[in-house]
């Protein structure tokens, strides 16, 4: 199967998916903002004065996700808060950006100070200003009212996607229309434990009426569902089967329309497989694991890597596989 590259434009776009991808990263930022102090149950328990409770201090919150396919070093720094009964809605990020600290990232001597951007409400800059490489090791310092927060991660090598399967299911029951699966294929290098991130993208154009007679096409993307039986398929690890030929999980892209012609267009479709640090892997499967609408879940844990503050700074390293229509 041939990689196939696309010959309809979507740089903007493309940029976009970019910072999406990025955290797969600052839509769960909320979680490792906050550290969990007590949980209620109102229905089964006496309510506590929160003034009778211990009472933590704010931390600086890091993220950072250093990849060298990448064109923008981008890294956010909050304040944590304390979470006292209620629940925890990750959709509702209302935390505040700080915009006072001083940012570094350095490599082999090399330092260079992100500046604070306020339109993305991160400390971000060019790549080229410090080039992330695969196999080298970053370290990042906030400071901030004199606290400092700290923490190094090392660009793993990439793996390459060796193929996709494609495949097809019935878009619902009793209908004509039809779901496409697609599942990644890869080798998994021997001898070392490896993690993993699999995610894909359709890219579309969709039919939009601008006017009374006038119609205009404009781009969209729409993810892949890497899930099975509501559990996600996304993180993969090769604890048990080193040295194997892996395959991810189908990445179902699902079909709406039954009646009537779409207003979509599929363009082609991106997979990507990243081959992460193992700081990376824990931190986002235990966000993507939190259910923080369920009273009578467990308290889970969030990982960090950030010395004297909370949060997550890791690498991963994208390998891409592009399927034209």
């Amino acid at each position: 199967m041939k990689n196939l590259l696309p010959n309809f434009s979507y740089s903007n776009y493309l940029s976009h998916f970019m910072r999406l991808l990025d955290s797969f990263r600052m839509t769960n930022t909320l979680i490792a903002v906050i550290s969990i102090s007590c949980f209620s149950c109102e229905t089964l328990v006496n309510d506590v004065d929160p003034d009778l409770l211990p009472r933590s201090d704010s931390k600086l919150v890091v993220h950072g996700y250093l990849s060298p396919q990448d064109t923008v070093i981008s890294i956010a720094v909050n304040l944590s808060t304390q979470l006292i009964g209620g629940s925890l809605n990750l959709s509702n990020n209302t935390t505040v950006s700080l915009s006072d600290a001083t940012v570094t990232l350095s490599n082999q001597g090399k330092s260079i100070s992100l500046p604070f951007d306020s339109k993305s409400g991160t400390y971000r800059i060019k790549a080229t200003a410090l080039p992330i490489t695969e196999g080298k090791t970053y370290e990042l310092k906030v400071v901030r009212n004199g606290e400092t927060a700290e923490s190094s991660c090392t660009v793993p090598k990439v793996v390459a996607i060796q193929s996709i399967r494609k495949d097809s299911v019935e878009a619902r029951a009793s209908s004509s229309l039809k779901d496409y699966l697609y599942h990644i294929v890869w080798k998994d290098p021997e001898g070392q434990v490896n993690y993993y991130r699999v995610g894909g993208y359709i890219f579309q154009t969709q039919r939009v009426q601008t006017g009374p007679t006038t119609f205009e096409n404009m781009p969209n993307i729409q993810p892949l569902n890497f899930r099975e039986n509501n559990r996600s398929g996304e993180f993969i690890t090769d604890e048990r089967t080193d040295g194997l030929l892996l395959v991810s999980i189908a990445g179902r892209a699902y079909t709406y329309y039954s009646q009537g012609p779409s207003p979509f267009t599929n363009q082609y479709i991106e997979l990507m497989l990243l081959s992460c640090e193992k700081t990376y892997y824990d931190y986002h499967l235990a966000v993507r694991n939190f259910d923080g609408n369920n009273p009578f879940a467990e308290p889970s844990l969030i990982p960090s890597n950030i010395k004297n503050g909370l949060g997550c700074f890791a690498a991963y390293n994208r390998s891409t596989f592009v399927l034209k229509n």
